[in-house]
């Protein structure tokens, strides 16, 4: 909620919160008002661990929607285990759902989709073979990088280097003149804000011209606003989500969320909405209302939501969970049609 990422974070709880007000106007869950409270973890994952215990000793709080960083959740994946506690994560890193805990499920799309999508299509349909991957060290960084090295080279595609750098480094003019001597045709860059924009940019005034490809953290107006419109066209960058206007349901969406917020939906507010919608559902058909009943029912979820039908396997994962491709063209976010 607050930081660099502080719009993911809030366009989350945006989304979630229009999901809570309209069921409690509804009579809520079993005559049962629900309350939202959502805290802030600061995309750290030592205060994430903080909330994750603050959670787990109120014994009213009956689920979870946490975290939304990867590096968040996994040190406090622990800790909601311990309590029983019923979570659904927003985070994508394919590791949190490999841990065997029996108490998440997730909703969104994980990084193996997320890396792989970029990586054929740069490969297979713009036939560029020559790629530098740049993360920030973190788990999801480094995650996501290592799914784009995989599926690029399964396209036929090489990795001319892999350089790390750190969270909060904002000068990249010295990497970036290294890998202009490497003189790839792509940058893959598994970071956040807004070291996605400040990369883009430096690179543009270096004059590398490699196709630049960023994940989900970039899907934001200010990596077009900081790297600006001239350098950033022509950027692809991963999303979970489809346009706000590609159908009737989130044209709604978009509607009432202007109407309740007074501003159109961020980035993740769908999603939001999308988790709010399972962890209410679990609750739903819960045969006692308490932690051990909505955990019980959390798996089995199946639901027509927002975005999509929704279902998970053994571990937790979304076997329905959609990823799309956008471009930078013209200043704003274009779908890629494959």
């Amino acid at each position: 909620m607050s930081g660099a990422q502080a719009e993911f974070g809030q366009s989350q709880i945006d989304g979630a919160q229009l999901f809570f007000d309209q069921l409690n106007e509804k009579g809520g869950i079993k005559g049962n008002k629900v309350v939202f409270r959502p805290l802030d973890d600061r995309a750290d994952p030592r205060q994430g661990t903080l909330v994750a215990q603050q959670f787990c000793d109120a014994p009213e709080v009956i689920g979870v929607i946490a975290h939304m960083n990867s590096g968040v959740t996994l040190p406090a994946l622990d800790i909601y285990s311990a309590c029983e506690m019923p979570q659904v994560v927003p985070a994508t890193n394919p590791k949190l759902m490999e841990m065997g805990y029996k108490t998440v499920v997730r909703p969104v799309a994980n990084d193996f989709k997320q890396g792989a999508l970029p990586a054929k299509h740069v490969s297979g349909k713009l036939g560029l073979k020559n790629a530098v991957l740049v993360h920030d060290k973190t788990v999801f960084g480094q995650g996501i990088a290592g799914v784009f090295k995989e599926n690029f080279e399964k396209g036929g595609g090489k990795i001319a280097g892999t350089f790390g750098v750190n969270p909060d480094d904002v000068d990249f003019s010295a990497l970036i003149a290294g890998i202009k001597r490497e003189n790839p045709d792509v940058i893959y860059m598994g970071a956040g804000m807004p070291q996605l924009a400040l990369f883009l940019k430096q690179m543009r005034e270096q004059q590398v011209n490699a196709q630049f490809i960023g994940p989900d953290i970039g899907f934001t107006v200010d990596l077009i606003k900081q790297a600006s419109p001239a350098f950033a066209e022509g950027a692809l960058l991963t999303f979970q989500l489809p346009p706000y206007d590609s159908s009737p349901e989130l044209v709604d969406f978009t509607n009432r969320h202007q109407a309740r917020f007074g501003r159109p939906p961020g980035p993740y507010a769908a999603l939001g909405y999308v988790n709010a919608q399972v962890i209410a559902a679990a609750a739903e058909k819960a045969k006692t209302f308490d932690r051990d009943g909505v955990l019980a029912e959390l798996h089995g979820v199946k639901a027509n939501t927002l975005l999509g039908p929704v279902a998970f396997d053994e571990k937790g994962e979304n076997v329905t969970a959609p990823v799309y491709l956008y471009v930078v063209k013209n200043g704003k976010f274009e779908l890629v049609k494959e």
